[in-house]
């Protein structure tokens, strides 16, 4: 598949995706208060597959896909719906949304990698380059986490689990254009949002004091937002983009999500931006630009 050049209505979607993404790390915080990671990950799930496949049920005439691809879609299932998800909720719980939203700029990085070692692709000196400069921003940002855990605090563990979403999205991204040779996004995003939310279904029951019931209004509008937006939006923006730009394009937008997380996270859940997190922000960015060029 070669991958459209110029600016396109494609391009407008996944701009619109890292928006919508980028503000769901501000709800996520707010509604992980009172919700567990997994009952979080499980909820979203299944509130966005009860919106999306409706849609699919209707506006698809093909519901079938072939055999030999059942065992594709649950595999990119497990990595971009359920573990993605695990790893994403689990580690903007433990670390903060300004932090996790900068680490989840680390998936071009990631593809790159995966590309190449999984499929030959080439990669330049300057990629080799952007990908070592990349880390470096990365250390950079969790630099003073790390100093704070060998105190017994920080957020090191949700940095890495950040990380951890990083890699089995890069994966996912890489993997799903194989599927979307035969299927249109919208088939492959409700069959990878049903078996994501079977998967799920043992994790649904909130593990925080008072369950469900104990829930507050803004917590729940909190999970319908980011199940809404971030699961179901979001995600079938991304699922196209990879089918009509490519998975290396594609991949690119998600350095703007933490522009609009940071935006949000600093006024309204008082967060503050370290010079070391900014610096490593911005030598992440060149490495990826650099990686790219």
């Amino acid at each position: 598949m070669t991958e459209r050049k110029g600016f396109s209505s494609t391009d407008l979607y996944l701009f619109l995706a890292t928006v919508l993404w980028g503000s769901d790390y501000l709800f996520a915080k707010i509604a992980l208060r009172e919700v567990s990671p997994l009952s979080f990950a499980a909820i979203r799930t299944l509130i966005s597959t009860g919106v999306l496949f409706p849609i699919f049920l209707r506006q698809e005439n093909e519901w079938g896909v072939k055999t030999r691809h059942l065992v594709c879609l649950a595999g990119l299932a497990l990595l971009g719906t359920f573990l993605n998800r695990i790893f994403w909720s689990a580690g903007i719980d433990l670390t903060t949304a300004s932090n996790a939203s900068l680490l989840s700029t680390t998936s071009p990085i990631f593809v790159l990698l995966i590309s190449f070692f999984l499929f030959r692709t080439t990669v330049s000196w300057r990629a080799a380059l952007g990908i070592l400069v990349s880390f470096i921003g990365v250390s950079l940002v969790i630099q003073g986490d790390w100093k704070e855990w060998v105190k017994g605090g920080g957020h090191v563990w949700g940095d890495l689990l950040m990380l951890m979403a990083s890699v089995t999205w890069a994966f996912f991204t890489v993997l799903a254009k194989f599927l979307m040779k035969d299927y249109s996004s919208l088939k492959v995003t409700a069959y990878l949002m049903l078996i994501g939310s079977i998967l799920f279904l043992p994790f649904l029951p909130n593990e925080r004091a008072g369950g469900w019931s104990g829930v507050s209004v803004l917590g729940w509008v909190s999970v319908l937002y980011v199940a809404f937006t971030g699961n179901f939006l979001a995600y079938f923006f991304w699922m196209r983009g990879i089918q009509n730009l490519g998975p290396m394009r594609t991949i690119l937008y998600s350095y703007l999500t933490p522009i609009t997380a940071i935006l949000l996270a600093v006024p309204f859940l008082g967060e503050t931006l370290t010079t070391g997190q900014i610096w490593g922000a911005v030598i992440v960015f060149a490495g990826i630009l650099l990686a790219r060029s």
